[in-house]
């Protein structure tokens, strides 16, 4: 799910921890995704973003040609032992070392909203495919509530140039898609939640995003936040949905 460069050692630290705690959350939307888009055999897929290789091992399964690139080299020394015969590459998603019309579909979960010029990323994907499937959050995302207050006790970073759009709202996907010269379908939402089997594994999961805060403060803050999640048995369950369309190129 990494992009920009300057990002991909920090998540090359995490990327275990990221496979085992958070990457099996958009696989619902990974499968949504292959369904609306007829992937099959032969059917040549790029996944930019692709992190540890999730939808790889989906595209692969249903017999398509499956490629992969992320910033992150972390995330794809897991993605190759999953599928030592793709083609993954390390690199930015603004500038992708295919030709064009390489692929049938590019896919970006999650990912396309952290490239450093989003509009120049989704163009990119268009060059290389000839459909584009962007998928986000949308608007029900109570694994990121939770995460809201511990975020907040981070100091905020200076950031130069204009903020990263919101794929959430009503219409930016669809904005976006246009403006990088893509011609977007309908778009569908789909649930992803996320389940932790207890408190050590949420807590494990909120350190993944801000472990400068601490153990002792995530603990706090983040289980009280948590608490109307939790489930009789110890366990937790966030109801979150994601956003997606599928854009011609």
């Amino acid at each position: 799910m990494t992009t920009a460069g300057v990002e991909g050692p920090d998540w090359s630290a995490k990327a275990e921890a990221w496979a085992e705690l958070w990457a099996h959350l958009a696989d619902p939307a990974r499968a949504a995704i292959a369904d609306a888009a007829g992937i099959g055999p032969g059917t040549r897929v790029l996944d930019i973003g692709c992190g540890s290789g999730e939808f790889l091992v989906q595209a692969a399964g249903r017999g398509a040609a499956a490629s992969g690139i992320d910033a992150a080299e972390g995330m794809i020394e897991i993605a190759r032992r999953r599928l030592p015969e793709a083609d993954l590459r390390v690199g930015p998603m603004e500038q992708l070392p295919w030709p064009d019309a390489a692929f049938d579909l590019a896919c970006g979960f999650n990912a396309f909203q952290f490239a450093a010029d989003v509009t120049g990323a989704l163009a990119e994907a268009g060059r290389v495919a000839a459909r584009v499937a962007i998928c986000s959050w949308a608007r029900r995302r109570e694994a990121l509530d939770v995460l809201e207050p511990l975020e907040a006790l981070v100091p905020a970073e200076d950031e130069s140039g204009p903020p990263r759009p919101r794929l959430s709202e009503p219409g930016v996907i669809e904005r976006l898609a246009r403006e990088a010269g893509l011609h977007p379908g309908p778009a569908a939402e789909v649930d992803v939640p996320y389940e932790a089997p207890d408190e050590a594994t949420l807590v494990r999961a909120l350190m993944f995003d801000v472990p400068q805060l601490g153990e002792d403060v995530v603990r706090r803050v983040g289980l009280e936040a948590a608490a109307p999640y939790r489930r009789p048995d110890g366990s937790y369950r966030f109801e979150n949905r994601f956003r997606y369309l599928i854009a011609d190129a």
